[in-house]
């Protein structure tokens, strides 16, 4: 059974700095922990990008992405290939606001064997806040040196 999420909140960033941020996918192993591996599989410098993700959660997990890309607004992703996932799609919206960024996240997850609910939440819902803090911060680091 595939897992919902809707999670809206504020950045301090410009919807530029957040978008290079999400976008720079072969970058997540630097400030994702869980990321133990990315890269770009095909389509780098294009509207729609297929990203090959390693993850560790107790274990090694690979699964592949495809990115639909909308500068600067939006990135949408569905799953195209997964030794983990069941379903993987969902959406990054960013809306100028006030001196940074509005963001509307949606997820919809589900595993492609049985995880009991718990730990489906806590992959979920509860590391949401600790990844948006990630995202945040890391497009902050970049603001500082630009």
């Amino acid at each position: 059974m595939a897992s919902q999420i809707q999670r809206e909140r504020e950045f301090k960033v410009s919807p530029k700095q957040l978008y290079k941020v999400i976008t720079d996918f072969e970058s997540y192993k630097a400030f994702l922990p869980e990321v133990v591996g990315s890269s770009i599989v095909s389509g780098k410098g294009t509207e729609k990008v297929r990203v090959r993700f390693e993850i560790e959660l107790m274990k090694k997990f690979v699964y592949d992405l495809e990115f639909s890309l909308f500068p600067d607004k939006e990135v949408h992703w569905r799953l195209v290939e997964s030794d983990f996932f069941k379903a993987n799609q969902g959406k990054w919206v960013l809306t100028p606001h006030r001196e940074g960024t509005h963001v509307k996240y949606e997820l919809e997850v589900g595993f492609g064997f049985l995880v009991p609910g718990w730990i489906t939440k806590k992959l979920t819902e509860s590391n949401l806040p600790q990844m948006f803090d990630k995202f945040e911060t890391r497009a902050q680091e970049i603001k500082n040196y630009e």
